[in-house]
């Protein structure tokens, strides 16, 4: 009986898992502008190709199920600024900060179904020496996203970076406050052949202990 159970255990472990298209966040946008002059990050962002951002009225919509991890990549800042998505949450306090060479880890989030980012991607600032930024989300005036140079609104896309302007509506503009890079990643689940499977051999081995059961027989763990 033991190596029954043994064998169930092995064939879970080792099931594989069915090939599903690659999860992508496609990025939308009516209008584009060249990063701003005083973002400071401008040779890190464009060193990885993005050279533009896009604000109000951009969208980010996850294509299914997939993982998404973030990393706090940069800052520059005189508030205190945060990061949240769903239960993640990451405050920077320094004046400068930058993690382009050693992103910081925020953490990652599991989606069981595609839609828009609107709403989970959210910014913030308090404190400061003056009134700080309205909280942002994707589409929003202090939420930049941004874009390679040729890209194209309604690119899929497995990586992607974003920014929080915290003095929205002032000179600078820049969307450099509290910079993001997103992964995506897909979720590997099993082939449906494989839960029949696995369904079909716990059957057969709870059939064989309530047999035993019934006869009297003690099974070892």
């Amino acid at each position: 009986m033991r190596k029954l159970l043994l064998a169930a255990s092995a064939l879970a472990l080792a099931s594989p898992v069915a090939a599903i298209a690659a999860p992508v966040v496609t990025v939308g946008f009516g209008s584009s502008t060249s990063l701003s002059p005083f973002n400071n990050f401008i040779p890190q962002l464009t060193g990885l190709g993005y050279t533009k951002y896009s604000t109000t009225g951009s969208t980010l919509v996850l294509s299914g199920m997939a993982k998404i991890t973030y990393y706090f990549m940069g800052s520059e800042s005189g508030f205190s600024d945060t990061f949240k998505a769903g239960s993640l949450s990451y405050t920077e306090t320094s004046s400068f900060e930058n993690h382009f060479g050693s992103p910081i880890l925020i953490g990652t989030q599991t989606f069981a179904a595609g839609g828009s980012l609107a709403g989970i991607l959210n910014f913030s600032a308090t404190n400061a020496s003056f009134p700080a930024g309205a909280p942002a989300t994707v589409g929003q005036d202090g939420f930049g996203v941004f874009l390679k140079t040729a890209q194209a609104t309604g690119t899929g896309v497995t990586e992607f970076f974003f920014g929080y302007d915290d003095q929205t509506g002032r000179a600078d503009d820049n969307h450099d406050d509290f910079i993001v890079k997103a992964v995506v990643t897909a979720v590997p689940v099993p082939e449906p052949g494989t839960w029949a499977m696995l369904l079909s051999g716990f059957a057969i081995v709870g059939s064989l202990l309530r047999r035993r059961r019934s006869n009297g027989v003690t099974v070892l763990a």
